[in-house]
């Protein structure tokens, strides 16, 4: 069976937002997927409970580079406690497609890594 990506994704993963590393930043942590080699890096400027910035450096399948690009551009401005009520639906909404039970990890370790760093 093979996977249909959507426009989104597409787009997310050939010009991932948010992609490199803040200089000024004051939160950071990694996760990895080490059943299919996907790895997160978030970077987190958080000044009174917003994320003023936010940066990554993801390597791996198109959705979990998709899901870091797009979670990264909508977390930008808001408070990190509503960013870390984040779910797998809520990364399927931005996305536009349904996330087999299959790739969840892939669309959710971004949101693993901005846990950690928090």
């Amino acid at each position: 069976m093979t996977q249909s990506y959507s426009s989104i994704i597409k787009n997310h993963y050939h010009h991932p937002r948010d992609s490199g590393k803040l200089s000024d930043y004051t939160h950071t942590a990694e996760a990895l997927n080490p059943l299919c080699g996907d790895e997160t890096k978030v970077y987190l400027k958080i000044r009174k409970g917003l994320i003023e910035e936010i940066a990554h450096e993801t390597r791996g399948c198109m959705i979990c580079v998709a899901s870091a690009s797009v979670v990264s551009e909508y977390a930008r401005g808001k408070a990190l406690a509503a960013i870390k009520k984040l779910g797998l639906q809520d990364i399927a909404k931005l996305l536009g497609v349904s996330i087999s039970s299959a790739r969840t990890s892939c669309a959710t370790l971004f949101l693993e890594a901005i846990w950690k760093a928090s």
